[in-house]
């Protein structure tokens, strides 16, 4: 009787009434899974999930955390790290003061100062005014210095909530607010920031040396004020003279300004030369793999970044850096799935061509597995020519199933229409680009299905060989030496 009310009370139903699963049986892989997809979620929704995954797992939960942030090879989610956190303290303070001095490498500088006004602020301050007095030290015998005064809050800058927080730092560190402004902006004058070049109208630094996020965030003021040049290190860019620093940028944030009203002719070169520059990590590129974007119309919600522009960055990105045998094409799906061929001579053609494939309809992921099968029987195509792996990018608020009379989540009840036609059904990745409700559409041990979140491409190269398994593809990336530093106990 115990286990049959554990299967009732994990049994749910998408938004659109598809059978599914409230957990994977696993807290922390339910966190693995919705991790990358919550920048629309509440603080509560947020802490409330690491809660369960700590409870659960300690030393797992804090390296999902970590790699939830990890800005080099994990999501890279910036609102997520500080707000679980903020959770922890509450829960486990020692556990966070444990890796403290881990904040900087996975993420920035200012990820420390969220703690501020806790237990730990002392801790904080202890680790700044280390690096601090390095910087100081470094900057004297013409050293290099980090970034941790970029990051530092002023206390001469417009917003108050910073002034006092710049304030409450300088107490901290012993200084008052004259030194701590001098030696602020001597470290951030030394070190060449772009931001107080641009504030001084100085446009004699190098292009191909600055960090990515600022060259792409600024492209707007140096086209204005810097054009003939920008564009001169555009066309060397394109040419392979030089090269432009795109390893932090993620296709959507590209792909939203492609489609995103009027732009100029050099504006839309330097998105093109952005898009080509961005890092491949793809890394099985001869995969027989093919991505699946959901063009549905609860894609377009949220505020900020929305989660088709995520889908339908990732999809045209998958496309055109696999060599597999469907290169340069993806699926879309809402109401009747389409294979869509990119075509454009540079990413603004090719996005907005590629978006008018969104119905903007209802969510029949059923309707794509249909597809490919059909397609496979009608024309007697072998297994082997078949997709090995199918990433499916969604907000998985799928439609209600039909194969099966929905008895059954949509997942086993395709597999077992392909086994009727004597077909297996290719590996599915389930990719979570918006979490908005606990519906999970496999559970933690399932075969041939993996489950992953977020908007980072490097989640491509994730679930790349080995065994395709929810768990299993989550305990491969934990267990990296990338994240053996990181423990809770």
């Amino acid at each position: 009787m115990l286990n049959y009310l554990k299967n009732e009370a994990n049994s749910t139903y998408t938004e659109n009434g598809a059978l599914a699963y409230r957990s994977t049986q696993s807290f922390c892989l339910d966190m693995f899974f919705k991790a990358g997809a919550m920048r629309n979620s509440s603080a509560k929704e947020i802490a409330d999930t690491v809660a369960r995954a700590y409870a659960e797992d300690p030393d797992k939960t804090m390296k999902l955390i970590f790699f939830a942030r990890d800005a080099r090879g994990g999501l890279g989610e910036r609102r997520f790290f500080r707000i679980a956190v903020s959770a922890l303290m509450e829960l486990a303070p020692e556990a966070v003061r444990r890796n403290l001095e881990f904040f900087p490498e996975y993420g920035r500088f200012d990820d420390l100062f969220v703690l501020l006004g806790t237990p730990l602020e002392k801790d904080v301050a202890e680790i700044t005014d280390t690096q601090l007095r390095f910087d100081k030290a470094s900057m004297a015998t013409g050293g290099k210095v980090s970034l941790l005064a970029k990051w530092m809050p002023s206390v001469n800058t417009s917003s108050k909530e910073t002034r006092n927080m710049g304030r409450h730092l300088a107490g901290l560190l012993g200084m008052s607010e004259a030194e701590y402004r001098k030696t602020l902006s001597a470290l951030r004058k030394y070190g060449d920031i772009l931001e107080n070049r641009l504030r001084e109208r100085d446009y004699t630094f190098r292009y191909e040396v600055q960090p990515s996020c600022a060259m792409f965030k600024y492209r707007k003021a140096f086209i204005r004020n810097d054009g003939e040049r920008y564009t001169e290190f555009l066309n060397r860019v394109n040419s392979g003279e030089t090269k432009l620093n795109a390893d932090r940028l993620y296709p959507y944030d590209i792909v939203r300004k492609a489609i995103d009203g009027d732009i100029s002719e050099t504006e839309r070169l330097s998105l093109d030369t952005a898009w080509k520059s961005l890092p491949d990590l793809t890394a099985a590129k001869g995969e027989n793999a093919i991505a699946v974007v959901d063009g549905s119309g609860s894609m377009y919600g949220g505020c900020g970044i929305r989660p088709i522009d995520a889908a339908l960055s990732l999809g045209i990105y998958f496309a055109e850096h696999n060599t597999g045998a469907f290169a340069n094409h993806f699926i879309t799906f809402s109401q009747t799935p389409r294979l869509v061929e990119i075509k454009g001579r540079d990413i603004v053609e090719k996005a907005r061509y590629c978006r008018t494939f969104n119905e903007i309809a209802n969510t029949d992921l059923e309707a794509v597995f249909k597809l490919i099968l059909k397609t496979a029987i009608k024309n007697h195509v072998p297994q082997s020519e078949l997709p090995a792996k199918i990433y499916i990018i969604s907000d998985m608020q799928f439609d209600f199933c039909v194969t099966g009379g929905n008895n059954d989540v949509l997942f086993h009840a395709v597999r077992k229409l392909y086994r009727q036609y004597g077909y297996k059904l290719p590996e599915v990745i389930f990719w979570n680009v918006n979490s908005r409700s606990d519906a999970m559409p496999v559970t933690r041990s399932e075969t041939g299905a993996a489950l992953v979140s977020g908007y980072s491409p490097a989640v491509f190269d994730m679930v790349i060989g080995g065994e395709c398994s929810p768990e299993k593809v989550m305990d491969h990336i934990l267990s990296s030496e990338r994240y053996a530093c990181i423990t809770a106990v």
